[in-house]
This record gives C-alpha cells, sequence and structure tokens, in this order.
C-alpha cells in the first residue's frame, strides 16, 4: 500500500471511529479521506476498491447507506448513529476498514 493510500485509510478510520463513538457524520464523498484521495480516478488504488469493486459497492458501507435511506428516510447526508442498527451498522465499517490496514 502507497503512503497515499494508507495516510487516507487512517484518515477513513478516524472518521468512521467518530461516527461509531457519536461524535461525527458521515457526508459520503464529501468528508472521506479515501475518496478525497482516489474518487477522481473512479476509485483506482483505493484500498477499498483493490479488495472489493469501485465506489464502495461491495463494502459495508451499501448497507449503512440503505439503512440511512430506508429507515430513517435521510436522503441526502448527514448520515449519523441514530439508533443501535445505525451503531452496528457504523461498527462494520470501521472494522471492514481496520483490516484493509497493512499487518505489522
Amino acid at each position: 500500500m502507497t503512503e497515499k493510500a494508507l495516510k487516507a485509510l487512517r484518515g477513513s478510520i478516524k472518521k468512521w471511529e467518530k461516527i461509531v463513538n457519536g461524535k461525527g457524520e458521515d457526508n459520503a464523498a464529501a468528508n472521506c479521506p479515501l475518496c478525497e484521495e482516489f474518487l477522481e480516478e473512479n476509485c483506482v488504488e483505493c484500498p477499498i476498491a483493490i479488495i472489493t469493486v469501485p465506489f464502495c459497492e461491495a463494502s459495508p458501507y451499501v448497507d449503512w447507506c440503505t439503512h440511512q435511506y430506508d429507515i430513517h428516510n435521510k436522503i441526502r447526508t448527514p448520515h449519523i448513529v441514530i439508533c443501535p442498527r445505525c451503531k452496528k451498522l457504523a461498527g462494520k465499517e470501521l472494522k471492514f476498514l481496520q483490516k484493509l490496514l497493512p499487518k505489522v
């Protein structure tokens, strides 16, 4: 993993730690360090896209967004933890991102 990708991944992990703890929000690509680095180039070199597909389509993020839309009627961001299911889904995204970190 490149240093740029690692830095962005760590930033995304911090974002999701805050969301899980009820102190942060998800504004989709607008506050995602990985998207800030890689979205413009269709996610090429994004650690998520490398193991799934571009645009987070096969990651836990899809379930998080679907829940926000379907259950909380939040079509627009920001998305936050509103209920226990939100917290669980945010936790899944956080764990997914943490597993992408290189093994030391």
